[in-house]
């Protein structure tokens, strides 16, 4: 739930943060996981399984990609009034 809605940007920078043998454990084979750091490219399904994994070290971004998020829906309902 978490993936669906983040940015292209914070997936590739969870992607980024990620040790092959972390993307592993969410299921990429030494070839698919080199192929996924240097495209920058995850499924919401794996980016969630990766969150997970990463636990600490993912909560940090995940936290300004919440505050950004924010911040655009403030931007948004300023525009309505």
């Amino acid at each position: 739930m978490v993936c669906e809605f983040l940015p292209v940007e914070y997936k590739r920078r969870l992607l980024q943060i990620a040790t092959i043998e972390e993307l592993q454990k969410v299921g990429y084979t030494k070839r698919t996981d080199y192929k996924a750091k240097e495209k920058g490219v995850i499924s919401d399904d794996s980016c969630e399984e990766l969150v997970r994994i990463l636990g600490r070290r993912a909560k940090c971004m995940l936290k300004e990609a919440l505050e950004e998020f924010e911040n655009g829906v403030n931007v948004l309902y300023e525009d309505i009034e």
